[in-house]
């Protein structure tokens, strides 16, 4: 083949591909890669956290897990942290989202929680106290615990919502604002005294 022939054919195949990548329109930018508001990453979680005697503070377990650097937060999803504030008191703790501070203890739970006593003395006389409410805030290392928001409290077959809720889970004691309760008492039966 005649080398103007090949020159040609390469000339026309040039200026077709230049034409064809012409039509294609303009390029979409190039993706933007920021670095990330994260140390590091898990998916799920067992940590069990102590304090400087050596004495677990509680065991937590989490969908997931991202160390954020810029609060110096550990925020996770799905948890369940089993609390032993003192010799006496346990709690069941679980919640949609988590964020936690090693260092501080400081403690904000949101997108639902809920707080179940457990006794460590099995004493079957008395109800364990269930909290449930949208968000919590608290100091793992204080044992305080308290929302703004309202929470439903049950014990038993007692019930009652309160508008927000301060407790020091180290002893116990719990406060609540604004109690609502709904009593429902037992139908009357007429009987005769003699």
């Amino acid at each position: 083949m005649n080398t103007r022939v090949l020159i040609v054919i390469t000339l026309i195949i040039a200026g077709l591909a230049g034409w064809f990548f012409k039509q294609q329109g303009d390029i979409t930018p190039p993706v933007n890669i920021e670095t990330s508001d994260v140390d590091y990453e898990a998916t799920d979680i067992k940590a069990v956290q102590t304090n400087e005697q050596g004495e677990t503070e509680y065991e937590l377990s989490a969908e997931s897990l991202t160390h954020n650097p810029v609060t110096n937060k550990d925020e996770m999803k799905g948890i369940t942290m089993n609390w032993e504030p003192s010799d006496e008191q346990r709690y069941r703790i679980e919640a949609g989202t988590a964020a936690i501070s090693q260092q501080t203890g400081e403690l904000s739970l949101s997108g639902g929680f809920s707080l179940i006593s457990e006794g460590k003395t099995a004493n079957p006389e008395v109800e364990p106290i269930k909290v449930t409410g949208v968000t919590l805030k608290g100091n793992t290392k204080s044992g305080q615990v308290y929302s703004n928001e309202p929470v439903m409290v049950e014990q038993g077959m007692n019930r009652f919502e309160a508008s927000s809720m301060k407790a020091n889970l180290e002893t116990g004691e719990y406060e609540f604002g604004q109690v609502a309760v709904s009593f429902m008492p037992a139908d009357r039966q007429d009987k005769a005294l003699f």
